[in-house]
């Protein structure tokens, strides 16, 4: 969903009086817009940017099993676990970001410290076991498990 698209939905939605119209709304928006999801966002990337989930998963650091509940969305993952999937994929701080707030974690915040040592890590495109070392030098928590 684009920008636009967000928009005008807001406008429509801010115009609904009657609580029948908005249940006929979020009906349409559910199925229209039913592929904003965690899991589908990931299959997303996956196809993109040709990576195996199990690949995508085992560069994660996270157990196997748990990772492909997360993939398939059987298990809410933490904001960590999530940035360890980000990070695997190679993602930017815009497609990490979605991924947080579909995962409603809170996004990447620059005013935080340790946040801003993983956004400076994901913008000089830096692997996981290299952010993690910036995380562990300075004194914060890393994002694979100790």
């Amino acid at each position: 969903m684009n920008e636009n698209e967000t928009v005008e939905l807001m406008s429509i939605l801010k115009n609904i009086d009657d609580e029948s119209y908005l249940d006929e709304f979020v009906k349409i928006t559910s199925t229209n817009f039913s592929d904003l999801s965690l899991p589908n966002f990931f299959q997303n990337i996956c196809k993109e940017k040709g990576i195996s989930k199990s690949d995508l998963i085992k560069n994660a650091e996270i157990d196997r099993t748990y990772g492909y509940q997360i993939l398939n969305g059987t298990k809410k993952p933490s904001r960590d676990k999530l940035l360890n999937l980000c990070i695997s994929a190679s993602l930017d701080i815009e497609e990490s970001n979605k991924a947080l707030k579909l995962g409603n974690v809170g996004q990447l915040y620059p005013k935080n410290p340790r946040d801003s040592i993983i956004i400076f890590g994901i913008n000089k495109k830096l692997n996981l076991f290299q952010i993690d070392e910036l995380l562990f030098n300075r004194n914060f928590d890393t994002l694979i498990d100790s």
